[in-house]
């Protein structure tokens, strides 16, 4: 806990990023996955191979884009690297820790912005706000992976809504805010003229001890995919790191867009 303050403190990030507890979360997300390592090897590995087996499609080969590259726990990065001449990591927060393990590669470039674009506005006016996001569209990039979970888009957004909107927001005004971020999302990524490849869960399962289902969500989807080209499930939260005796699992899937 006390290294964990420190680098809090001293971390360098936006005043939305700790508005927002972007930073927090980053650095909880290092020691949550101590704990966690042995039950997300599997995510993290076929992440891994459906990114390689996506850039093995693509002929040009100039630069690519990550959005939400995070600690790259599920990026294959030195593959990367060694792919593409230039290589682009986007995050809301980018710890000091990562930014060290990569100074080797020379062509890799850290890019701390807000995907969805409505951090600033919505921390000014404590209201929501949506939009389809436009950066990086017209950056000329051979290949997108958005690498974030749908799901986790609009978390902490809804969260400070419902904290300090004003006037307050009722649970279906934050639901309907939070699946327009999600969709806005889409509809961003099919905005490039590039393939994209979007990893993302789909599903979440809430199961007892036994395996017993609890609860399925489809969390904040509600418009079609296509077919997946691969998908698997995340043992997110095993017991107790969800609850003492509740476990989380999602339904990751991953999307190969604009392919032409």
């Amino acid at each position: 806990m006390i290294s964990e303050f420190f680098t809090y403190l001293l971390a360098k990030s936006t005043k939305e990023a700790r508005s927002f507890g972007h930073l927090y979360e980053s650095i909880a997300l290092i020691e949550r996955e101590k704990r966690c390592r042995a039950f997300w090897f599997n995510h993290r590995e076929m992440s891994k191979k459906v990114i390689t087996s996506s850039v093995e499609k693509i002929k040009k080969k100039s630069s690519v884009l990550i959005l939400g590259s995070g600690p790259l726990h599920e990026i294959p990065i030195e593959f990367l690297s060694a792919s593409f001449s230039r290589v682009d990591l986007v995050d809301v927060v980018h710890l000091n820790s990562t930014k060290k393990s990569l100074k080797k590669f020379k062509n890799i470039s850290f890019i701390e912005a807000d995907v969805t674009e409505l951090e600033s506005c919505i921390l000014k006016e404590k209201k929501p706000f949506n939009k389809i996001p436009t950066q990086f569209i017209k950056s000329g990039y051979d290949l997108v992976i958005s690498a974030n979970l749908l799901s986790q888009l609009s978390y902490h957004l809804t969260h400070f809504l419902e904290k300090n909107a004003t006037p307050k927001l009722s649970l279906l005004e934050l639901e309907h805010f939070a699946n327009q971020v999600t969709l806005d999302h889409y509809l961003y990524l099919q905005s490039f003229i590039c393939p994209v490849l979007l990893i993302t869960d789909t599903e979440t399962l809430l199961e007892d001890m036994d395996h017993n289902l609890i609860e399925r969500e489809n969390p904040y989807i509600n418009f079609s995919f296509p077919i997946p080209i691969q998908e698997w499930w995340w043992n997110v939260a095993p017991i107790p790191e969800y609850q003492k005796d509740i476990a989380l699992k999602m339904k990751v899937q991953a999307f190969l867009l604009n392919l032409r």
